[in-house]
């Protein structure tokens, strides 16, 4: 697909990889809707793009409020006339094991990174539909391979089922669907990592190759290929390495400190 002239919502779009995702769509010739709870952020973003000559909307949202994303759709498509591209990338990384972690914070988990992307393609498909065609992107993660936190691994694995799902019932539709994965990224969620991690351009990077070249499922960066192999052949490797004490007890501090710091900006969500 083109960029240039198309229609793409970001929904996550106040910092992080979302934000990194606007910029390029942006400077690639798209008009970019920022979709996430934060105005005050979209609004410094927005401010950005345009002073780069690009054209932005912003539609402040809360993506486990059904109403909020039907109202992001409703105004994109009267303000903008059509959704060509639809990228689902708002995100929730829970702070505490199972056991531990509350119920109401579960269910936030995985009503932001499971359900509010199915009830956003639900809402953007018969717009896509009556256009001839479009493109899904659901940001997922290599978790959703590779279990680490259990409510996130879990929110991860549905979200690629759903993308296998959708692929197949839209094949005939002229609208394709792409799963990218990123491993560990440097944003809020992973505050505390001690080793290096690229920076959110190259999740960015990785969605404007896969608009032009669709693909079913984008790895990035690649060396977490062969981890996500070696976990599918060698699985009681994987449980031995990721459930041994050493890396469950360096998980959970950095999960802990990420939360310290959501609750100091109780605004925030990645």
């Amino acid at each position: 697909m083109e960029i240039n002239g198309k229609v793409a919502i970001v929904t996550g779009a106040s910092g992080g990889i979302g934000a990194a995702i606007a910029r390029e769509l942006a400077r690639h010739g798209a008009s970019v809707v920022l979709a996430a709870r934060r105005a005050d952020a979209l609004a410094q973003l927005k401010d950005q793009i345009e002073a780069a000559g690009g054209r932005v909307l912003v539609v402040p949202t809360d993506v486990t409020q059904r109403a909020d994303l039907e109202r992001l759709v409703a105004t994109t498509h009267a303000t903008l006339g059509r959704i060509d591209i639809l990228i689902n990338n708002a995100g929730l990384s829970p702070g505490q094991p199972i056991g531990v972690i509350s119920a109401e914070r579960m269910a936030e988990v995985i009503t932001v990174n499971l359900l509010a992307p199915m009830w956003l393609t639900n809402a953007v498909v018969p717009l896509m539909r009556q256009q001839g065609g479009g493109l899904i992107i659901n940001i997922g993660s290599v978790a959703g391979e590779v279990a680490t936190n259990s409510t996130y691994a879990a929110s991860k694995f549905g979200l690629r089922g759903f993308s296998d799902g959708i692929r197949r019932e839209l094949r005939h539709a002229g609208i394709d669907v792409v799963l990218i994965a990123p491993g560990f990224i440097r944003t809020a969620m992973t505050v505390g990592a001690r080793f290096p991690m690229p920076g959110p351009d190259v999740v960015a990077r990785a969605v404007i190759a896969a608009i032009r070249r669709p693909r079913r499922k984008v790895v990035v960066p690649w060396p977490y290929r062969p981890l996500m192999i070696v976990a599918k052949l060698l699985p009681w490797l994987t449980d031995a390495l990721l459930g041994s004490r050493r890396y469950q007890t360096s998980y959970q501090q950095r999960k802990q400190l990420a939360e310290r710091q959501r609750h100091q900006d109780p605004s925030r969500r990645d």
